[in-house]
């Protein structure tokens, strides 16, 4: 019960200078996204791998984090930082699906509390559907920037090239609507649960659910990866309960959703 009351007071509390500044950051660092309009396409066709394609189309504009999630704002929201590599403009790791909720509720409360954002918006994780609609940025490619692996080094912390190297955000070239780190670097977690079963896919690109999952979704592939898992296609099927070293997460920016 006092732990309760504890994260309970923790969520309506006022942020701190030091929060407050960190948010503010991070509040800068989210790109508008604006499907149907300029570079933005209204569609994405996704694949399961299981020979069926859906049309996925997105109605409501949504903000996405042009980086994942550092370790000092995770810390300044959290009170922990769970990372094995450690540096405060590095990207948080070892962190599971229900922390990476966790947080995106937490710096919810406190971007409120400080009008950073009004109170019908809301930081999440993003959705399977709005993560590879992102990460593609309008190409047909295997990855963001074209189809050659040889150009991957310029874009992405993998297993060729991440030996001994303990890297911040942001220090690769982002893709073409400005994200960094998409391809390679950490997993990312998605708001799904996994299917494999794409006539399941909500069309409107809301999250896949499934009461009682086990099982959730990774993007992007991670430092530990080969080229083929850098993909903007690549899914990888993970243990909700997963915390890993090469796993983190990204957030969107989006109006809260109606019941």
């Amino acid at each position: 019960m006092l732990t309760l009351l504890v994260v309970a007071m923790s969520l309506s509390a006022d942020p701190t200078p030091a929060q407050t500044q960190l948010l503010q950051t991070f509040h800068a660092e989210f790109i508008p996204i604006t499907p149907g309009e300029k570079d933005f396409p209204a569609t994405l066709q996704r694949t399961l791998g299981d020979g069926k394609t859906v049309e996925i189309r997105f109605e409501q504009p949504f903000s996405v984090a042009k980086y994942e999630v550092p370790q000092d704002l995770f810390k300044a929201v959290t009170g922990n930082d769970p990372s094995r590599w450690k540096g405060d403009r590095n990207s948080v790791e070892e962190v599971n699906r229900d922390e990476a909720i966790a947080f995106c509720r937490q710096a919810t409360q406190l971007m409120r509390s400080a009008k950073l954002i009004g109170a019908d918006e809301e930081i999440r994780l993003p959705t399977e559907s709005e993560w590879e609609y992102v990460a593609r940025a309008g190409t047909d490619t295997i990855y963001s920037f074209g189809n050659k692996v040889a150009d991957l080094d310029d874009y992405a912390w993998h297993t060729g090239n991440a030996a001994g190297n303990d890297p911040p955000v942001g220090t690769k070239k982002p893709n073409p609507w400005g994200l960094y780190d998409i391809h390679g670097y950490l997993w990312e977690w998605c708001a799904d649960d996994w299917s494999s079963e794409t006539a399941k896919l909500p069309v409107a690109g809301q999250a896949v659910q499934s009461a009682g999952a086990a099982h959730g979704v990774l993007r992007g592939g991670s430092w530990k990866d080969k080229a083929e898992k850098l993909t903007s296609y690549y899914r990888y099927k993970a243990a909700t309960d997963l915390r890993d070293d090469a796993v983190g997460f990204r957030c969107i920016l989006a109006r809260t959703a109606k019941n």
